[in-house]
């Protein structure tokens, strides 16, 4: 009688989670990235260019919440107006949680999303305190808008953004990218401590937007194009900013 009550209830707890069905999705993206960068530190003069872009991503997706991670890099060779010469090296981790509250309309979807960023710029005519970083975590609100249309619903349109006021900084200081001649005395521990700087509000943020098209094959998996944009802006000592527009053609692999 006891291992039938058990079995009974074990069966009561597993039948939600079996009930919910969750969809997971590779996917691999590339195309060109154009950017701009500007650190105040160094110099006041935008540095621009271009090169390719590579995303790595995963999606699972459920009935009433759906989880996606991108990690994206790239490589660019940027330039100033005077032909002073740059090399910006992007590296992220972005997450998306979207929920479905039935309040909604069933297109539109509500999260939050967070950032972790790392921007290392490497300038040609520096001498000391070269190269240049910042590290970022971000986090805030997220919204996407998705449909699906023809004659067999076989495309899919979705955009989401972000924007992302909380978080903290680490950016290269003194402390943490001396000079040559600069000597201190203090630990590792304080010099990494006293680089770590908290958002503030309306000085500090990360937002940007994702747009995608694509076909589902016969298979199930999906070909299609997409435009990434961001906008980040950081300060700590002084201020720096960076842009950026990522084209690319992508494939999702149902797994």
């Amino acid at each position: 009688m006891k291992n039938s009550l058990f079995l009974i209830l074990f069966l009561l707890f597993l039948g939600p989670v079996f009930g919910q069905v969750k969809k997971h999705t590779l996917l691999l993206n590339t195309g060109t990235q154009n950017a701009w960068e500007r650190d105040f530190a160094y110099s006041p003069l935008i540095y621009k260019g271009s090169n390719a872009g590579f995303t790595l991503g995963f999606s699972s997706e459920g009935e009433k919440k759906t989880d996606e991670v991108y990690i994206h890099y790239s490589r660019l060779p940027l330039q100033s107006q005077f032909s002073a010469e740059m090399k910006a090296t992007h590296a992220s981790i972005m997450t998306y949680t979207f929920y479905k509250p039935n309040w909604l309309p069933e297109q539109l979807n509500l999260g939050w999303s967070n950032n972790n960023a790392l921007s290392l710029r490497n300038y040609q005519d520096a001498q000391n305190f070269n190269p240049r970083f910042d590290f970022h975590t971000s986090f805030g609100p997220a919204v996407r808008y998705q449909t699906f249309f023809g004659k067999n619903q076989q495309w899919r349109f979705a955009s989401q953004a972000h924007l992302q006021v909380i978080g903290f900084l680490f950016s290269a200081s003194y402390l943490t990218s001396p000079p040559d001649p600069f000597l201190h005395e203090q630990s590792t521990f304080n010099a990494f401590m006293q680089s770590i700087r908290l958002f503030q509000p309306f000085r500090q943020h990360d937002l940007g937007m994702l747009n995608q098209l694509f076909y589902q094959l016969s298979n199930g998996n999906e070909v299609g194009i997409g435009y990434r944009w961001h906008y980040t802006s950081l300060e700590n000592a002084h201020r720096s900013q960076r842009s950026g527009g990522h084209y690319f053609f992508q494939l999702n692999f149902k797994l």
